[in-house]
């Protein structure tokens, strides 16, 4: 019975030991994950920027092009209404020429009519023509009873015609006149859309050499984060072979930790993220909010912490033998720092927190200290 109490009591002291090998890297490692989460976080963040600025250099562009075909299409209109006022300004000059002449014609007429009564108040009785004498212009004798009936019928048919003749210009110089200022009236509009899309064309240009040069500046930044979140991402890694072990390795295979779900939305190795070449350390599973993570074997945790930023909830179950899993991004943990887990016993369920678009699983397995592919190890899978 004694020799029973011994054996417990040394049990307890090795698991004592044990733990204490484990709490002081916890601490350690916890700090440079925090420190790895912020920077990764940043360098997320600049890469949304950098993303958004895309965007809006594209919408930029796009409005750029759509003021230059304005303007091209109004330089176009611009350019028929010069034709256009060119052609009616000629018709124009020549119906003045028209009326002109026939003003002209009426005066000459005029002129020979008036000799003509003269010749006719020499022959005849003055006092009827008097009348027709004493008028100031052509329409008043032509209203003139007495005065027409001293006047031929070829005189009174030429007189008509001419006056008939001249109202036909002056009304058809009246139209091209008002023709004419419809269009420079147009042409005027055309002008203020001209300087009003060629405004908006040196504002679009500006905003663009402004996105280009915040897009020059953040990449800038993306490279200033990404040094630092490779430094933390090497200090993580660091702290990580520092973690300790459970001493030899547990044995049997690893089991899928979601089983009623198989798909995997991101495998292990190269992929793009926010149009950069990343290597992914791990697979990313989809699945509900809240869905039971099971732990792919059995073994102690030494990492089950809350955090806003990177993989978010985290849980890291060490298996001995330098073979360790880590389960991210979890909703909740049903676990802590020290829980010596069995395989498939539930330590945390799926969500969607640190940096993450999604509900779903990332998991990793990792054997002295380097990510390997989950697949070869994971049985029916």
């Amino acid at each position: 019975m004694k020799k029973r109490k011994n054996i417990t009591k040394m049990s307890i002291i090795s698991v004592i030991m044990a733990f204490s090998i484990i709490v002081v890297p916890f601490t350690a490692f916890a700090g440079a994950q925090e420190d790895y989460n912020k920077a990764q976080a940043e360098l997320e963040k600049i890469q949304k920027e950098i993303n958004e600025i895309k965007d809006t250099k594209k919408k930029q562009e796009k409005e750029k092009k759509d003021a230059q075909n304005q303007i091209s299409l109004v330089q176009n209109q611009l350019s028929s209404l010069t034709n256009q006022i060119t052609e009616t300004s000629e018709r124009l000059t020549q119906k003045q020429i028209e009326l002109e002449q026939k003003k002209e014609d009426i005066h000459e007429t005029d002129e020979l009519f008036k000799s003509k009564l003269k010749a006719m108040y020499v022959r005849r009785n003055g006092n009827i023509l008097a009348t027709a004498l004493a008028v100031d212009t052509f329409s008043e004798m032509l209203t003139s009873v007495n005065t027409l009936q001293n006047i031929s019928k070829s005189d009174t048919a030429l007189l008509q015609k001419l006056d008939e003749e001249k109202k036909e210009i002056e009304k058809v110089e009246q139209e091209i006149q008002t023709e004419l200022d419809g269009l420079n009236a147009k042409k005027q509009i055309q002008k203020q859309k001209q300087t009003e899309l060629s405004g908006l064309l040196k504002k679009v240009n500006s905003e663009i050499s402004q996105s280009e040069a915040d897009e020059a500046a953040a990449k800038s930044a993306y490279a200033d984060a990404k040094a630092a979140r490779d430094a933390a991402a090497a200090e993580l890694e660091k702290e990580f072979q520092q973690s300790g072990n459970v001493g030899n390795f547990v044995g049997g295979e690893f089991i899928w930790p979601l089983p009623n779900n198989r798909t995997v939305s991101s495998p292990y190795g190269y992929r793009t993220i926010f149009g950069y070449r990343e290597f992914h350390t791990g697979i990313d599973i989809p699945a509900p909010s809240g869905t039971p993570i099971l732990a792919s074997n059995s073994g102690i945790v030494t990492t089950a912490r809350y955090a806003s930023t990177g993989y978010g909830n985290r849980i890291i179950v060490d298996h001995g033998g330098n073979q360790k899993t880590l389960y991210a991004h979890c909703s909740s943990l049903a676990v802590k720092e020290g829980d010596y887990v069995n395989q498939g016993q539930v330590i945390g369920y799926v969500g969607t927190t640190g940096m993450s678009t999604g509900n779903h699983l990332h998991f990793e397995i990792r054997q002295n200290n380097q990510t390997v592919d989950p697949y070869p190890y994971i049985k029916n899978h």
